[in-house]
């Protein structure tokens, strides 16, 4: 027998379930044939529990009789930030994962092709920890996790298309990100150089920057962390900075906001280039270039000397000798490096100067005397001679070879130009912006596929060998510079190119290397020939909707774009910018408890709030209570699956979504539940009442006086809200204000009398609708009561596939006879509305828009007469049409209205659209 002790939540969640199911079952209207009004927690389960399975069944066998080719349906890709696998979904996990199963539901509603793929982020250091901690391999921790993680994600209701799974610790998967890393090296865009490194002296290992204390302390071994220099490899996104500045021109900037701002910061506007000076010293080549940023490309030929601030680290005695000067008050120390300019191939001096004022991201400087004064007072103290390369009377560039004879601006563009062709820089870039070190001295990641050789030097692993399989290490010590190091046999290889002993490079990449191209290999998920097709991602890409935390605004979206630039210039994907609509979810917050002055944080049950401020019960100091993101040391954790079997998976998801817009933090509080359980048992009266109306004694029949008004109070009401939602959904993506809707709805359909329902066509029309709406925000909920609904004889609606389930409906439609507003806009600003029937206002061009507004007295008092500077017209199918006047300002006479003026407007506007309704009336009846 199983003891108490080895109970997992998961099987007593499972225990419960099966008990609660077995006893409500009678309320199944699914199992039983009879509908009962009481919405309770025994219900609720019952009702996932039948719904549940069917759902997932029939969300496996949709996508596996796909046969995953394009079709001549509107594509829609949406994509949610696939996880790392830590094995426990917490409730921010919830809150992204709703939405994205939420839109993908939606738009496979309206007739699209949906790509909703799922994935893993899964290799990182937490598997690495795990396995140095646990004894446990990384791979063994990180597929389990993977499971229970997924097992999670289906509890939740999710309809991901597992048929295209992936995990980037697959050697099928990183296989093409090997691939993807020697197509850039073949560009060159991939290098070595030396870089700093946080390096523990006692366990002689590199740390991440998690891994160490404020203090400077290793979390592993205690000792004092030091910095030292090792060979890293870089991936050249410099080179992509200036396409990456202008692509944020090509995305949705009202879902994008603020994040446009943070990848502008990132990058930094490009004003300048910079220039690889090979270093020699004393006549011997240094193996890496020396990197100088500058804003004056043009003038570069006027180079004298290259400057070192006095932190740079060849500011050591192994490079310099010093240099004083008497004429000024810094010293200027002349190193034994010679640099060789990029262009000319002259040797120029490189010293070490503190004259000069660097900006707070360069160490380096290019000495051009004649646009500085102090690289002329540096040049001549020194004694280096230099050559002037502008002149200003003729506002052209001399002394530059070829480009001389040419403007400021045409020379710097030619030199960039040239720069490039000769692989020595010249491209656009800000002073801020770096490249990216992808090297990390860890197992668990994707080893580089590169070959060191004594004779060739760096070789890379020809593609037919890929992928560089991980080596299994049964043990690991998190000691040494590297795991992969210490495995001779795996490390020990001929060659490629001279056939002789040589050995693997054993630095792994990134993980951001893995998650910056995993939404196109969704797409041909089990290609063994090439990273996807060329044609899927033509047709698939860009993805249409991509959604995560705004903690990954900079970092993550900066280099999956640069990815996909890389990949637009071969020609593979459609546009340089993967993800045109971005909806970034604000954070989960707990409740917290603190106690004031030690900063302390305490449990709910040990706060006192009887008095006037809460306590803390032991002590009776003071506690501050506060909203913070969910944290067990916070001990304001919320557990989903405890959440779910509590209020259900549906009543979850709702109030997940409800009340706070997607991109706003979320204080979760179970109160928040109160509300939506009242809702959900609203809409299940609803159905019961049609049910049991529909079943009932017919004979008394009411006027039908009483039958038209429902029938005109329902047409107006659903088609607002339909509208309505549809335009949250499918637009601005506020699922809350679409939740808002949805109530609003359900209010006017409880207006009806239950006698009158089955009578009425438009409240038949109006409670499907509310149905066939709810399916993809509460799937299990509205499948039953759909259920419940074609149970019904003699409907009214036959436009509904009733032996079909609620989602494999068509997403409802608004009528063509419904008004719908044509906006008036002067200069941007909305100053009135005429209605139009929707059946009019989508067969408007322009010309008839603008004919359409003349007569109202907006547009005689600001248009009529005037010289308009350019007229906009926008329609948005179904919901409505706007048309904007730009004004000369010196035209306008008044550019606010009075309060007067406003009531008369809204007067108008509200006359216009009861015409409207009186005109349609005839064709409701």
């Amino acid at each position: 027998m199983m003891s108490s002790k080895t109970l997992t939540w998961s099987t007593l969640k499972y225990l419960r379930l099966k008990i609660n199911y077995s006893n409500s079952c009678r309320s199944i209207f699914s199992k039983t044939g009879q509908w009962e009004k009481a919405f309770n927690l025994d219900v609720r389960q019952a009702v996932e529990s039948h719904w549940h399975p069917i759902l997932n069944q029939q969300n496996s066998s949709k996508h596996l009789k796909q046969d995953h080719i394009k079709t001549d349906r509107p594509k829609q890709y949406v994509l949610s930030m696939f996880p790392y696998p830590s094995g426990k979904l917490h409730m921010g996990h919830v809150r992204v994962y709703t939405i994205s199963d939420v839109m993908a539901r939606y738009h496979r509603l309206t007739g699209k092709e949906v790509i909703h793929p799922m994935g893993w982020d899964a290799f990182g250091l937490p598997a690495e920890n795990a396995a140095i901690e646990r004894g446990e391999r990384p791979d063994v921790w990180t597929y389990g996790n993977i499971e229970s993680t997924k097992k999670q994600l289906d509890e939740l209701g999710c309809s991901f298309d597992w048929e295209r799974e992936l995990a980037t610790c697959h050697p099928q998967y990183y296989r093409w990100t090997q691939y993807l890393f020697l197509k850039m090296f073949e560009a060159g865009l991939v290098y070595q150089k030396d870089a700093e490194v946080n390096w523990d002296p006692v366990d002689q290992t590199v740390l991440a920057d998690e891994q160490i204390s404020d203090a400077g302390i290793s979390w592993r071994s205690g000792a004092k962390v030091e910095k030292r220099y090792l060979r890293q490899w870089y991936i050249r996104t410099t080179a992509y900075a200036q396409s990456l500045w202008d692509g944020l021109e090509e995305v949705n900037k009202v879902l994008w906001k603020d994040v446009v701002q943070l990848q502008r910061h990132w990058i930094g506007e490009c004003n300048g280039c910079r220039f690889d000076f090979k270093l020699k010293l004393e006549g011997e080549e240094l193996p890496e270039p020396l990197s100088v940023f500058t804003d004056s490309p043009e003038l570069v030929y006027g180079a004298s000397h290259i400057c070192l601030s006095p932190e740079h680290r060849f500011n050591s005695p192994q490079y310099c000798q010093e240099h004083g000067n008497p004429k000024d008050e810094s010293v200027t120390i002349v190193t034994r490096l010679r640099a060789v300019h990029p262009l000319t191939g002259e040797e120029l001096p490189v010293v070490v100067s503190d004259a000069v004022q660097y900006d707070e991201f360069n160490d380096t400087h290019i000495g051009i005397p004649s646009k500085s004064e102090v690289d002329q007072q540096v040049a001549g103290s020194l004694g280096f001679e230099w050559t002037p390369v502008s002149d200003d009377t003729q506002g052209t560039i001399v002394n530059s070879q070829e480009f001389s004879g040419l403007t400021a601006g045409e020379a710097r563009k030619a030199i960039m130009e040239h720069a490039k062709t000769l692989g020595v820089g010249g491209h656009a870039v800000s002073s801020r912006l770096r490249d990216w070190l992808i090297s990390r001295q860890r197992y668990w990641g994707t080893p580089i596929p590169i070959i060191h050789c004594p004779s060739c030097k760096a070789v890379p692993v020809p593609k037919s060998d890929l992928p560089v399989e991980l080596p299994v290490i049964t043990q690991l010590t998190g000691r040494g510079a590297s795991p992969l190091a210490s495995d001779e046999e795996w490390g020990s290889v001929n060659c490629p190119k001279c056939g002789g002993p040589a050995r693997r490079e054993t630095d792994t990449m990134d993980t951001f290397v893995d998650s910056s191209w995993y939404f196109v290999r969704f797409l041909d998920y089990h290609n063994t020939k090439e990273p996807f097709r060329q044609d899927l991602a033509h047709h698939y890409m860009p993805v249409d909707l991509y959604i995560g935390g705004k903690e990954h605004a900079v970092l993550h979206l900066y280099f999956a774009r640069f990815f996909n630039h890389f990949l637009h210039s071969l020609d593979l994907v459609p546009q340089r910018e993967p993800f045109i609509n971005l909806l970034t979810q604000g954070m989960v917050m707990g409740q917290t408890f603190r106690v004031k002055g030690t900063g302390r944080y305490i449990q709910p049950k040990d706060v006192d709030f009887s008095g006037s401020k809460p306590v803390e019960k032991e002590t009776g100091n003071q506690v501050v209570v506060d909203w913070e993101k969910m944290s067990k040391s916070k001990h304001n954790g919320v557990d989903p699956q405890e959440v779910m079997s509590e209020f259900g998976i549906d009543s979850t998801r709702l109030c997940i979504l409800s009340n706070v817009a997607p991109q706003s933090n979320r204080k979760w509080s179970n109160e928040e539940f109160k509300g939506i359980l009242h809702w959900q048992g609203r809409m299940w009266a609803l159905v019961a009442d049609l049910i049991e109306q529909c079943r009932g004694d017919n004979s008394n029949k009411p006027s039908q006086e009483d039958i038209d008004k429902v029938n005109t109070f329902m047409f107006e009401n659903r088609n607002y809200f339909l509208k309505e939602v549809s335009f949250h959904m499918g637009k601005t993506f506020l699922l809350n204000a679409a939740i808002s809707r949805l109530q609003g709805l359900t209010n006017a359909l409880k207006k009806t009398q239950p006698t009158l329902m089955r009578h009425s066509v438009q409240f038949e029309r109006g409670l499907c609708d509310l149905v066939v709406m709810m399916a993809p925000l509460a799937p299990h909920l509205a499948s039953e009561m759909w259920a419940g609904l074609a149970s019904i004889p003699n409907k009214h609606c036959h436009h509904y596939l009733w032996d079909k389930g609620v989602l494999e409906q068509a997403w409802p439609d608004v009528d063509q006879d419904y008004p719908l507003p044509l906006v008036i806009k002067i200069n941007g600003q909305e100053s009135s509305q005429v209605f139009v029937a929707r059946q009019q206002l989508e067969a408007l061009t322009l010309e008839a828009a603008h004919d359409l507004v003349k007569m109202s007295s907006v547009y005689q008092e600001y248009c009529e007469g005037r010289e308009l500077e350019d007229v906009q017209f926008h329609m948005e199918p179904g919901y409505e049409a706007v048309i904007d006047f730009s004004v000369p300002s010196t035209g306008q006479r008044k550019e606010k209205l009075t309060k007067q003026e406003k009531k008369l407007r809204k007067k108008e506007m509200q006359l216009k659209k009861k015409q409207m309704k009186q005109q349609n009336k005839q064709s409701v009846m």
